[in-house]
């Protein structure tokens, strides 16, 4: 079976679930990063996977560089999709929503999601208090229970399978649609803040998403090393006078916090110090651009 499987990694959950996958089944392991750029993607596969995380489910979950992949993918009606969400809370409330959208804008865009999965690893900014219900926050455990449930979605992959219980998920979402519809303003109101953007402004979530870097500091750690300009999947920063500035079309990854050997960058949605990356992942994986 020939097979390519798409990526978006900011922390390194992403590039070990989709290396996973791709050992798993003799895929072509390729960085999303690496081809956005270009006016038109056409994959040389006849079964085509996508492994992102959610972002901010309540409004969209995709994102924003996973949603320009999917508009230019060339040939998207005779391709057979799939696609694995990871998350860091309970997947039936981030990964499932996320996924119904990914459907959607993968249905506009004239294709189909044959098949949709999820796996929960450790959340990359560690913020596990906003969650009513408890979960278990034991990194090794959680690792080991994603690699485990990647088997059998490695299996149904091979075979072309749907995923398991669409009927009960689809019920689900529909239970969830007013929960999310009420969370919306006040995410819209928080991202317009980290925008630094007026509390009257009209830009939606995937025009404030970019903007929020505006809330991003470094403090006086950094040593011009440069080294976020490397990691940066969307070439977001910039260094001026050995320092790096943010050119507002962030796509909210923590790529540059968490990898800052100086500790000298601070995302907004991060607590000072957390830092979170899969163990499996080193700082020269993440060079994308690098690695093209």
């Amino acid at each position: 079976m020939n097979m390519s499987v798409y990526y978006f990694s900011g922390t390194g959950n992403c590039l070990c679930v989709a290396k996973s996958i791709a050992e798993s089944t003799n895929g072509r392991l390729i960085s999303i990063p690496q081809v956005i750029d270009q006016y038109s993607i056409k994959p040389d596969a006849e079964v085509v996977g996508i492994v992102f995380p959610a972002y901010l489910a309540p409004l969209s979950g995709i994102p924003l560089i996973v949603q320009r992949f999917v508009r230019k993918l060339e040939n998207i009606e005779s391709m057979h999709l799939f696609a694995v969400c990871t998350c860091g809370g309970y997947e039936i409330v981030n990964a499932l929503p996320t996924l119904k959208n990914l459907s959607r804008l993968i249905r506009l865009n004239g294709g189909k999601l044959s098949a949709e999965y999820s796996v929960r690893l450790p959340m990359n900014n560690l913020d596990y208090d906003h969650i009513p219900v408890p979960i278990n926050t034991d990194q090794e455990t959680v690792i080991r229970n994603c690699d485990k449930k990647l088997e059998g979605i490695c299996e149904r992959i091979l075979n072309k399978k749907a995923d398991k219980h669409r009927l009960l998920k689809t019920l689900f979402n529909c239970l969830m649609t007013p929960m999310y519809r009420m969370m919306k303003k006040s995410c819209i109101r928080a991202l317009r803040q980290y925008a630094k953007e007026a509390e009257n402004c009209t830009l939606e979530f995937n025009q404030l998403i970019p903007l929020t870097d505006r809330s991003i500091r470094v403090d006086d750690q950094c040593n011009g090393c440069a080294t976020c300009t490397l990691v940066c999947p969307v070439r977001n920063i910039e260094m001026v006078d050995e320092k790096p500035v943010w050119k507002h079309h962030c796509e909210m990854c923590f790529a540059c916090d968490e990898w800052c050997p100086q500790g000298a960058i601070h995302h907004w949605s991060r607590a000072d110090g957390v830092k979170y990356h899969h163990p499996s992942v080193k700082l020269k994986d993440m060079f994308v651009r690098a690695n093209n």
